[in-house]
């Protein structure tokens, strides 16, 4: 079999119901390209089975995990089954706008780590898609030390070089629920990755989600992973660092404390992180000098 150019990775698991969405927003791809669909099954469904067999527009193989290997065990098995020069692995809960690989592919090249396009949430998919923009849409790059303020690389639809996700050891499962984006910092540092601004990939967002069930532990991840992200990347200005690392993390705390209210050790210690100085800054204020400050 021919190596393809870009793999669709699905990490399913118990939701056939929205892996029919997903390989649809794939079939309903208006770009032709040279593509395969790898369906990895952590809970072995015979409904995920019979979708999988059914995909006509690419090459599409389905791999049942057994036994199971959670959800960021099977994200990683997408990228070691994945043929294609370039991998995007796609949750079976969001999907891809029909524009997905036009966005994208211009931006293939050597010596890129990665191409991704803007994302829209909600709690379905938009009838239709997302209209494209007329003419050439921008592109923005974020260097890794924008990692600070939170995963700079849109998901889904980040397209990753296969041999690089690989040679970085694809996603760390000691990160948990915030595997995706430890693995988008460690890709940033390893290359460019650019951010195509267009609106081409969806984001579902819905009751009963990991973050929901996992908020307390990712907040406090995201906090040690600010603060190693501080070290690497601020070590001339190291006050500066952890200055940010602890403002971007009370953010996080304010926006989960009106989400999900309760008292909570964790969440507390967060939100006393409201008293450093200029705690009060607009976080708007605070990510534009980011940006600017070299």
């Amino acid at each position: 079999m021919s190596k393809p150019l870009l793999t669709f990775g699905i990490p399913a698991y118990t939701r056939p119901e929205l892996l029919a969405e997903a390989l649809g927003s794939i079939a309903a791809q208006s770009a032709q390209a040279d593509c395969e669909v790898v369906v990895c099954d952590d809970a072995r469904k015979d409904r995920t089975r019979e979708l999988a067999k059914a995909f006509t527009r690419w090459p599409c193989r389905y791999l049942p995990n057994e036994p199971a290997l959670g959800a960021v065990g099977n994200w990683n098995r997408c990228l070691r089954e994945a043929r294609g020069t370039w991998v995007t692995v796609l949750h079976e809960d969001d999907a891809l706008f029909p524009g997905y690989l036009k966005a994208v592919f211009p931006r293939l090249r050597d010596g890129l780590a990665a191409v991704c396009a803007r994302t829209v949430q909600g709690p379905a998919y938009p009838a239709g898609g997302s209209a494209p923009r007329g003419g050439s849409p921008r592109v923005w790059s974020y260097p890794p030390r924008h990692f600070i303020k939170s995963a700079m690389s849109p998901f889904p639809g980040v397209l990753v070089r296969t041999d690089l996700a690989l040679r970085l050891g694809g996603f760390s499962e000691a990160w948990g629920p915030l595997a995706d984006y430890e693995f988008w910092y460690r890709l940033a540092c390893a290359g460019p990755v650019e951010v195509v601004r267009e609106e081409a990939a969806f984001y579902r967002v819905a009751p009963g989600q990991w973050t929901e069930q996992s908020w307390r532990r990712m907040l406090r991840l995201t906090h040690l992973l600010r603060l190693r992200i501080a070290r690497e990347q601020f070590g001339g200005s190291p006050r500066l660092g952890r200055w940010l690392a602890r403002f971007f993390t009370h953010r996080n705390a304010l926006s989960y404390a009106a989400r999900f209210g309760g008292r909570d050790a964790g969440l507390a210690r967060a939100l006393s992180l409201g008293r450093i100085p200029l705690a009060w800054l607009p976080s708007g204020w605070v990510w534009q000098a980011l940006k600017r400050e070299r």
